[in-house]
């Protein structure tokens, strides 16, 4: 009886640690991706170079699952306008 006790004891302990360490972390991710602000004037940047990486990797014959409905050209000409534009306006 009292190691059935200890056992059910020790699996309520582990459970409430991990709920605790649960709870901790999505705090703390939360925060950390509310407070992005070391990125500001960045993100546009870098979807523009994404899409540019992700149209030269489909022209040299890299399969993209995710963009596989878009032409190579078209996302090229896209990043590179996305990119340009910003420059021009931030400039």
């Amino acid at each position: 009886m009292p190691k059935m006790l200890l056992d059910r004891l020790g699996e309520t302990l582990r459970r409430q640690q991990l709920n605790l360490l649960a709870a901790f972390l999505s705090h703390n991710l939360r925060r950390f991706l509310m407070n992005l602000g070391i990125l500001d004037g960045f993100k546009t940047y870098i979807v523009a170079v994404a899409m540019v990486v992700a149209a030269l990797s489909q022209l040299v014959g890299v399969d993209l699952p995710n963009f596989d409905g878009h032409s190579a050209g078209q996302l090229l000409m896209e990043g590179l306008a996305i990119l340009f534009l910003r420059k021009g306006i931030k400039g």
